[in-house]
């Protein structure tokens, strides 16, 4: 009897350490603030005045640097010092402050204000590939950018069809940029029993940037555009000019630029026409959070040869992430002409939304 009892109190506690051990929180990092507030996760990352962690209930987080008291891991982290060294292991906490122990159990003692830089497994890799492509100075390599395609169709009382797509590449050295781009709609009404062609215009062109120095850049740029209810055949413009990088962050980019073009017009049953036109603008990108980001981008063309007249251009695209390359996109374009031809009105509006494709560089972005 006594050893029935026994056994089942053996049994008793190795199931509620069981239970204890599975309770257990499947994150394995720590970080204690100077406050007494404490957050477990994962460490992502420790890259400026801040680090990263991803948190079972507050997704990922960003903490001041200055605000931490001591961080603890038992994943192994890779961690650059102030003096340029580098170390890898777990770290723990001492008497002596933070100790990081590496695969062969050899401990290396750091302080708070050694650590310059922290990456996990991931960012690790991430960061060794990125020198490599480095390395790689190809015209073909570098390269990265999405692909979107939005449709939508009616049957029954209406008949239409609507079409869009776009594209965008770009090649980022630390020297310089080269991107490139297309768009286009389609859209069509036969509700009549009469196909009629209510959108058709394209877009293409490209831009290159020279780094001055890491704020500073001179670029170069070529835009191309056909719109069949402005009744515009063809418009080229050829120009280029100085940008300023004015914010440039993992979270935000913002740069300003300006300069001047060269605008020709082909126009059908209208006159054609050239002008030579001031140009300035703004490019912004900031990430809500990993999976979404906002994309926007104004450019404004003061006609410097016919008084009064003014072209604008605006993007923008709200992307959220599905998994690791595809995407879901809204977008919204818009193109003002303040002196379209006659019977046309001056601002033409798009807005889509449907899937994006990254690849490349900027894969997952």
């Amino acid at each position: 009897m006594k050893e029935e009892i026994v056994k089942k109190r053996i049994a008793f506690v190795v199931l509620a350490f069981q239970i204890l051990v599975l309770a257990q929180p499947a994150f394995a990092d720590r970080i204690v603030l100077k406050n007494g507030d404490r957050i477990s996760g994962t460490i992502i990352k420790k890259d400026g005045e801040k680090i990263t962690i991803r948190t079972e209930s507050a997704g990922t987080i960003e903490i001041k640097w200055e605000a931490v008291e001591v961080i603890e891991a038992e994943d192994v982290l890779h961690i650059e010092l102030a003096d340029g060294s580098k170390v890898s292991g777990t770290v723990e906490v001492d008497d002596e402050g933070l100790k990081v122990v590496g695969e062969n159990e050899e401990a290396v003692q750091v302080s708070q204000e050694q650590i310059a830089v922290i990456r996990n497994a991931d960012q690790q890799a991430a960061y060794e590939a990125e020198i490599v492509s480095k390395q790689d100075k190809s015209l073909f390599s570098h390269w990265g950018g999405n692909a979107d395609v939005g449709f939508s169709l009616t049957t029954g009382n209406s008949k239409t069809t609507s079409l869009t797509f776009g594209t965008k590449g770009e090649r980022v050295t630390e020297s310089d940029k080269i991107s490139l781009y297309a768009r286009g709609v389609q859209a069509k009404n036969s509700t009549t029993g009469v196909s009629v062609t209510t959108a058709q215009a394209f877009w293409f062109g490209g831009r290159y940037d020279r780094n001055l120095n890491k704020k500073t850049f001179v670029f170069g740029k070529a835009d191309f555009e056909y719109d069949k209810p402005q009744l515009l055949n063809l418009r080229t413009v050829l120009g280029g000019g100085f940008g300023y990088k004015w914010i440039d962050t993992d979270r935000t980019k913002l740069q300003v630029f300006g300069g001047a073009t060269f605008n020709r017009e082909w126009f059908e049953n209208a006159d054609n026409r050239s002008s030579a036109e001031a140009l300035i603008g703004e490019e912004l990108e900031f990430k809500f959070s990993d999976r979404t980001v906002l994309e926007q981008r104004l450019e404004v063309y003061p006609s410097l040869t016919r008084s009064g007249t003014v072209r604008a251009r605006f993007d923008a695209s709200f992307v959220t992430a599905l998994n690791s390359w595809l995407g879901w996109h809204v977008t919204l374009g818009d193109r003002f002409n303040s002196d379209p031809v006659p019977g046309r009105v001056q601002n033409d509006l798009l807005l889509s939304t449907g899937l994006r494709a990254t690849f490349g560089t900027k894969k997952g972005k």
